[in-house]
């Protein structure tokens, strides 16, 4: 377990792998603990993930930056949010705190035990998803002592959970990690050869099971492998033809659709906030947000 903490206390983050029964569909937990002077605002990026979290203090408000049709900003505690192909503004004023939990999507199929197409670019309140669990889980972290036994309590709840709920296809967890594999995804016919299964039949389950249909989760998977490289030192350049783009303006166009951010202005933001003491990001090494206030 990891953990960073500021000495005046305004803040606190605690970072671990869950229990090896868990992995790799379970990739991280991350405990938070906050209390900032003012307004506090960050952009999540589409990370690949769904996130859950178990809320112990105050809401945060999360706008759709992109919604078709655009949604209202809502407020939430504990919330669930599906895979996105955009990013999202997340906004809190005064202390929360909580546990984040990170989810392949396929793994939050088993979990939530419903088709992930209806939480895919969206954000809901954890009891929607959850039931009665999303209502009682938060309060049973809260009134557990520290972040190890919290983190090891979630092991036992998840590993019950996952053991119970219905089984992702083989198929469909292999196609996205092959989507996954590298900075030019595979487009449907060669994944669908791949796994074996025609064109339809991937397309049908791979939605129900990850939340986005194979075109717009490529997509999400090219930006994931673009973030790496521009945060890894990689130029715009070099960048955009080992993802695979038709050029720079292609690239620039693309990227501002899916981050809100020119490539240019999300260094400028990254190095801003890694200057910074806090933790960026919700796994170490993965670029998944960009702070707007410190």
């Amino acid at each position: 377990m990891r953990v960073w903490s500021c000495p005046s206390g305004t803040w606190e983050y605690a970072w671990t792998l869950p229990h090896p029964r868990l992995r790799p569909g379970v990739c991280g937990y991350r405990g938070f603990r906050l209390d900032p002077a003012g307004v506090r605002k960050r952009l999540e990026l589409p990370d690949g993930m769904v996130t859950l979290v178990a809320g112990f203090g105050g809401p945060a408000t999360v706008t759709d930056l992109h919604g078709e049709p655009p949604r209202p900003a809502a407020s939430h505690v504990s919330l669930a949010s599906g895979l996105h192909t955009h990013a999202v503004l997340v906004e809190h004023d005064g202390p929360v705190s909580g546990l984040q939990i990170m989810l392949a999507p396929w793994t939050a199929f088993t979990l939530l035990g419903t088709g992930m197409h209806g939480l895919a670019n969206t954000v809901v309140a954890l009891e929607d998803v959850l039931g009665v669990r999303g209502r009682t889980l938060p309060a049973v972290l809260a009134s557990v002592p520290g972040w190890a036994g919290r983190f090891g309590l979630l092991d036992s709840v998840l590993i019950r959970a996952l053991e119970k709920g219905p089984p992702a296809a083989p198929q469909v967890a292999r196609a996205w990690q092959l989507l996954s594999a590298g900075p030019r995804p595979p487009d449907l016919g060669v994944l669908a050869a791949q796994v074996g299964w025609s064109e339809r039949q991937l397309r049908r389950r791979f939605e129900e099971q990850i939340g986005l249909s194979p075109k717009p989760a490529a997509r999400v998977a090219r930006l994931r492998s673009a973030l790496r490289m521009l945060t890894g030192g990689q130029s715009a350049a070099a960048t955009a033809s080992a993802c695979g783009f038709h050029d720079q303006a292609h690239f620039h166009h693309e990227f501002k659709a899916m981050t809100s951010l020119t490539p240019a202005d999300f260094l400028v933001r990254r190095r801003w906030g890694a200057a910074g003491p806090q933790p960026l990001d919700r796994i170490p090494g993965e670029p998944t947000g960009v702070a707007l206030t410190a």
